[in-house]
């Protein structure tokens, strides 16, 4: 991973190496609470940084804890969101067609 973008609260676009780029929505895992709970703050989720290597994406939540994130786990997360929507671009398409 080189490159991110946040997008919005709990929304970040990043971009890889290869060019593969896809966005992650962070929206259900910092509603489960814990130590992801402060990322809802958008002063603290503007703060992230890509780890060592580009390795990772993180924070430091206000209990001063690291709260990372694999980055081949993200991606996997990214291209699934990218198959979701083709596949409901496809579907719109092939109901407007049908109509």
């Amino acid at each position: 991973m080189k490159l991110y973008k946040i997008t919005k609260v709990e929304v970040v676009r990043l971009t890889y190496d290869d060019g593969f780029s896809g966005e992650v929505d962070f929206a259900d895992t910092v509603s489960r609470g814990g130590v992801m709970a402060g990322l809802a703050d958008p002063a603290l989720f503007r703060q992230v940084q890509i780890g060592e290597g580009g390795r990772s994406l993180g924070w430091i939540n206000p209990e001063g804890e690291e709260v990372d994130f694999c980055a081949d786990a993200l991606r996997f997360k990214a291209e699934e969101q990218v198959v979701r929507e083709r596949a409901e671009r496809y579907e719109a398409s092939r109901t407007a067609a049908a109509e």
